[in-house]
């Protein structure tokens, strides 16, 4: 059966890469908050779209069968998608790739920290040639204890490229691992989130947004990290720790630093205290960034099994929330 594919997108060059990908499927683009927008939804039974700009149509396309979001994070549709009764099954993207572009973001911003780059960058405008402090007093990631906080396709990369190059790398789940990971030194279940934190140097959140990881973080949690000063590190929502918490934690030096691409709330306020602190460092959600060829592939890779009747990749679990 042939099958049409619309496209409901900001990604640019996305339904290039599809066709690329796909040569031989009717796939078209549709154009968001149009007034022939539903009726163009309407004559697709398959739709790649991101999250957001499916919302106001989630209950409205009684043609669909399957629908591919472009997103790794789903909670903009997850709570919808409860209360509302559908025909299709729902994707996330979430690649290797994608794995490996967070993984990089981890890394790199582990060495900018360990060696004090923030200081070398104000030494070279000053034309100071200094090597004092962390800048040849460092420690390298061989030296360091890394955990990361959630163990899924984005977490699993992460904590084999630490292992790479040396690391002593913890994971945490919810439950027990279905597989033994070669690159993973420790692994804890969530009930012993305070043990993993007080063991590692640095802490890496990449857990989604769900109803058991709001506020996993909130309180007193990040006091845990006290005697090692760890840094915490957040990619995966912002959710996971009020930012009045996060504040907290860095004031009272639980932890020495904080590098952060997510937020409680987003874009970061201005006048968001996190801006003013040095031992800071903010990014704009960009650790992952989502390429039109990355989710093609991924797309192509899951029609197949999707046209041969097989179970496809990444369906959102909407009692867990991702």
């Amino acid at each position: 059966m042939a099958h049409t594919i619309a496209i409901l997108s900001v990604i640019p060059r996305l339904s290039y890469h599809l066709r690329m990908q796909l040569p031989n499927l009717t796939i078209f683009d549709v154009a968001p908050d149009k007034n022939d927008t539903l009726s163009k939804l309407n004559d697709a039974d398959i739709l790649v779209t991101d999250c957001d700009l499916f919302v106001p149509y989630l209950d409205k396309l009684q043609s669909l069968k399957w629908v591919q979001t472009t997103w790794a994070g789903v909670e903009a549709l997850t709570p919808r998608l409860k209360d509302t009764k559908i025909n299709y099954v729902v994707t996330r993207f979430s690649d290797g790739a994608f794995g490996l572009a967070m993984a990089e973001y981890v890394v790199a911003h582990i060495f900018n920290f360990e060696r004090n780059q923030k200081q070398q960058y104000e030494n070279q405008r000053n034309r100071q040639w200094r090597k004092d402090g962390k800048i040849s007093d460092h420690r390298l990631i061989c030296d360091l204890s890394v955990g990361v906080l959630g163990l899924g396709n984005i977490g699993k990369s992460i904590a084999q490229q630490l292992k790479a190059f040396g690391a002593n790398v913890w994971g945490i789940t919810r439950g027990q691992l279905k597989e033994k990971l070669d690159y993973l030194d420790q692994h804890r279940t969530i009930e012993f989130l305070p043990e993993m934190l007080k063991q590692c140097d640095y802490i890496v959140n990449v857990l989604p947004s769900t109803p058991n990881t709001l506020g996993l973080l909130n309180g007193d949690m990040l006091q845990n990290c006290k005697d090692r000063g760890s840094v915490f590190i957040n990619i995966g929502r912002g959710s996971v720790i009020k930012e009045a918490d996060l504040l907290n934690a860095l004031q009272q030096k639980w932890i020495s630093g904080a590098i952060l691409d997510v937020f409680e709330k987003e874009p970061l306020p201005k006048d968001s205290k996190l801006w003013t602190l040095p031992q800071v460092t903010i990014s704009p959600h960009i650790s992952g960034v989502t390429r039109s060829q990355d989710v093609a592939r991924f797309f192509a890779e899951n029609y197949q099994k999707f046209a041969k009747g097989e179970n496809l990749l990444n369906v959102i679990n909407l009692k867990e929330g991702y």
